[in-house]
Parts: structure tokens; C-alpha cells; sequence
């Protein structure tokens, strides 16, 4: 066998790494100057071991999901079903996801600064909003949670502590570590692609440690010469180690392997798949802390229940249903490998949501809904979320918010969702990173909104 054999395997299982990695500031490398808040404010729960983010990218329908209200628009086939209390869903197109509804709390009223998707995917992503004077040296999310959760790598962890499912076909793609090292870089896997990755045979992983050796040899003999070259050269180290790592860990290609039945089970599609790899990743157990799964495509300003269109609802909702239920199942009964007394989903905070919800009411004059901010609702599950709880409540058109469903009057943005997760994993969420290239202070939760300061609390409600 030749090296050259072996490429086109790695390129296949490694080139997505490179999404998050390619987009970093060129910059040099420094001590971060991370200090906490002074206020003592913060009171980190620590429940969950990882975070699991469902992005239904584009925006999901509220008023037809979580937070139905009949009105001029609603489809009259949906079979709507009162599950409880005030929550209906429907039959057609959540038959699997009502059944574990009882898991989840659900939170109607989360406000959103952005209403245009690239935006609203940064927002997501970074939370807070896209400052262009910044842009380029502000991380995502899971970026800060790598850093964090770095101390907590084991010597056995090869797994990043940060990858995504499909965050490709997002608006606003894989965003990057901004001023934080590359190796706290996501890894971005494309599951149309990863699945076709094929486990390098002994022969091959023999070969594989000889070139390493050999690359090693020679880093060492031109490290002086590229010393200057400063943190994206050290980002390409980083890369190569962690590369090196997971080729030869059974572990990376076992994650990778999906059975026919769970190919029924979740959907055998781009989405499907990328729940299974997610839960394999999470029960591997092998160093990814933070998961962020995107669900594309749930833009529909035109014929948003029309089944003729190419895309719609519909078609989308039945994509959701058996991947997010299938999700839930496992989680819900496979045990930790970190602590067998608890199942997955004990020690993982699940998020689900859009980027923000969809107009009310009426359809538009093109038979679809448009982009809505105002008021939208998430799901919560796992790590001590009291499961079965409804927090806030909108008008009769689903319009407006009437109680806040948290302790402040005004509604809870996507801020403090990281703030939530951030609690979750048992980080301090006031932090503050001193030393930016910019010279300005970055909080891990910023208390600037676009119209003066919010609330940065994370939110507690969930959990009472």
C-alpha cells in the first residue's frame, strides 16, 4: 500500500475540521486574560456533562408547532391534538415527537434581536449581534465551551471537544475561533459524506505512524524557521495532532458506522444521519463536550403548506419528527459510559429552536410566513430541566407575549440561552476575556442589546 492510498480516506473523515479552522484571525498567539465577574452574580449549575443544540435553521412555524394557534393560515389537515394543558400538537406531523413531549420543557416567549437569517445564524452561533467592526475576532459559542471544557480532556480524549452536524448549510456556515487558538476549532461534519469513510486496516495504520514519525522529524527540524509565522501556523499543528489522534482511534470510525434499522428509525437523510452520528459521538464518550446540529432549509416564504413545492413544512416536519424522536429514545435509555447509574440524556442538555419564529396569522400573498422576532419558543430537555413544563405565554395569535415564563419582565433572548448552557456544563457564564486583539473587553455573555442592557441571567425557570 502507498501513502497516496490513504488520502483520499483522511480527506474524506478530516476535511470538514477545516470549515471552522480556515475562517480564524490571523493573529498571534497569546495567554488569554480570562477573569470572572466580581458581582458573584453567577451560580453555575453543572447538571450536564454535554450540550446537545438542535438548530431548526431558517425558522419552524411556531404558531403550528410548540405554540399552536388556529388561525387564518392553518393548514385544515394538521389533526391537532391536546396533549396537555394548553400544548396541541399534530398528528400528521408530529405522530413520534408528541409521544416525548413529556421530556421536554418548553419556553414560548424567547425574543430575537436579528430577522434576517445570516444574522440570526451568527446571533445564534456567536450570541450576539453581528458587529462588522469585530466580526473577525469574535468566536462561536462552542469555541468558548473547547476552551473551557480543555481543562477536563482526559489523556484518552481524541475527540474534539466541539463538532457540528450539516452547520454547512446554514446561512451563515461554521463560524470560526475568532481570537481564541484553532484548536478550539469546530469540526464540521457533512454526514452525506462522512458516512462513506472507510476504517484504515492495520496495514494501513502502521504506514500512517510511519509518515508520522517522519512528518514529526521534520516539524522538529524547521520549527525555529516558522516560529514567526505565529497562530495560524500553530492552528495547522494543532490540526495535523488531532488528525493523527483520530485516525488511529478505533473509536472515530465506529462512531461513523450506522445500522439499517436506525437508518428507518431516524430517517435515512442528511438530517437522520446526522442525529444518529451525533448520539454515537455522545455515547463514544471520547472528549465532544458540545454538539450543534443544523437542521437546514425551513425557509418558507412561499407555499409553506403547499405539498406540490419542492420544499415545505410538511416535508420538513417529516424530517424533524422521526430524527428529533429517535434522538430523545436513545438518549433517554442508553446508559453514560462516564456514569452507568445515568442514562445520556441525564447528563446532556438538549436545546431546540430557530433563530427566531415565523409570521402569525394570515399566510402572506405568496401562501408562506415570514421571518418573525418578536416571540418564539425552544425545547429543553435532559440534565435537570424539569421536564413537562410550559414557561411564558403569547396572545391568541401567538403574536405577542403576555408573561415572560422568568423572573424579569422582559422576554429571555438567545443570550441567555448560552447563558443556560453555559450554567449547564458548570461554567461561569459572567467571564470575561481582557486581552483581545481590539483591546475590547469580550464577556461570554453580552448584556448589550441593540436598544441599551439585558438581562445575562441564564434561565432558571427550566429547572424549578
Amino acid at each position: 500500500m502507498r501513502i497516496g492510498d490513504l488520502y483520499p480516506t483522511r480527506r474524506e473523515l478530516l476535511k470538514f475540521g477545516g470549515l471552522g479552522l480556515a475562517g480564524a484571525a490571523a493573529s498571534g498567539v497569546w495567554p488569554l486574560d480570562v477573569r470572572a465577574a466580581t458581582t458573584g452574580k453567577a451560580n453555575p449549575r453543572g447538571s450536564a456533562r454535554n450540550v446537545l443544540y438542535y438548530e431548526i435553521s431558517g425558522a419552524i412555524s411556531h404558531v403550528e408547532s410548540w405554540d399552536f394557534k388556529e388561525n387564518k393560515g392553518t393548514p385544515k389537515d394538521l389533526a391537532m391534538r391536546k396533549l396537555r394543558d394548553d400544548l396541541y400538537m399534530s398528528d400528521l406531523l408530529f405522530p413520534r415527537l408528541q409521544k416525548h413531549m413529556d421530556k421536554f420543557a418548553i419556553l414560548r416567549t424567547l425574543q430575537s434581536h436579528e430577522e434576517v437569517h445570516f444574522r440570526g445564524q451568527y446571533y445564534v452561533q456567536t450570541g450576539r449581534q453581528l458587529n462588522l467592526a469585530f466580526a473577525k475576532e469574535i468566536p462561536a459559542i462552542g469555541s468558548v465551551m473547547a476552551m473551557e471544557l480543555e481543562e477536563r480532556r482526559r489523556a484518552a480524549d481524541t475527540f474534539p471537544s466541539y463538532m457540528s452536524f450539516y452547520l454547512e448549510k446554514g446561512a451563515a456556515g461554521a463560524l470560526s475561533t475568532g481570537f481564541l487558538p484553532p484548536r478550539f476549532s469546530v469540526v464540521d461534519i457533512n454526514p452525506e459524506v462522512a458516512v462513506r469513510g472507510s476504517r484504515l486496516d492495520e496495514k494501513a495504520v502502521e504506514l500512517l505512524e510511519e509518515r508520522w514519525r517522519l512528518l514529526s522529524k521534520l516539524r522538529d527540524a524547521g520549527r525555529k524557521s516558522v516560529a514567526g509565522f505565529g497562530k495560524e501556523m500553530a492552528g495547522y499543528g494543532d490540526f495535523y495532532e488531532t488528525a493523527h489522534r483520530l485516525l488511529t482511534d478505533s473509536r472515530w470510525p465506529e462512531a461513523f458506522q450506522i445500522k439499517e434499522e436506525d437508518r428507518k428509525r431516524y430517517g435515512n437523510n442528511p438530517v437522520g444521519i446526522s442525529a444518529i452520528l451525533a448520539r454515537n459521538v455522545l455515547a463514544a464518550d471520547a472528549g465532544t463536550h458540545y454538539i450543534h446540529l443544523c437542521h437546514p432549509g425551513w425557509d418558507h416564504h412561499v407555499q409553506i403548506w403547499d405539498r406540490s413545492a419542492g420544499s415545505n413544512h410538511y416535508k420538513l416536519c417529516a424530517e424533524l419528527d422521526p430524527a428529533l424522536s429517535s434522538l430523545m429514545e436513545d438518549l433517554s435509555t442508553m446508559p453514560s459510559k462516564h456514569d452507568p447509574s445515568k442514562t445520556l440524556l441525564d447528563e446532556t442538555l438538549v436545546v431546540v429552536m430557530s433563530e427566531f419564529g415565523r409570521t402569525p396569522g394570515a399566510l402572506n400573498n405568496m401562501a408562506g410566513r415570514d421571518h418573525y422576532n418578536p416571540c418564539f419558543p425552544a425545547l429543553f430537555a435532559g440534565a435537570g430541566v424539569k421536564a413537562g413544563k410550559i414557561l411564558g405565554k403569547t396572545d391568541r395569535e401567538g403574536e405577542h407575549t403576555l408573561e415572560t415564563g422568568w423572573h424579569h419582565k422582559v422576554s429571555p433572548r438567545i443570550e441567555n440561552v448560552v447563558a443556560t448552557m453555559f450554567s449547564a456544563l458548570g461554567f461561569d457564564w459572567t467571564k470575561e476575556i481582557k486581552n483581545t486583539p481590539s483591546g475590547r473587553a469580550y464577556p461570554y455573555v453580552d448584556a448589550l442589546g441593540p436598544h441599551g442592557y439585558i438581562p445575562t441571567d441564564e434561565i432558571s425557570s427550566l429547572y424549578t
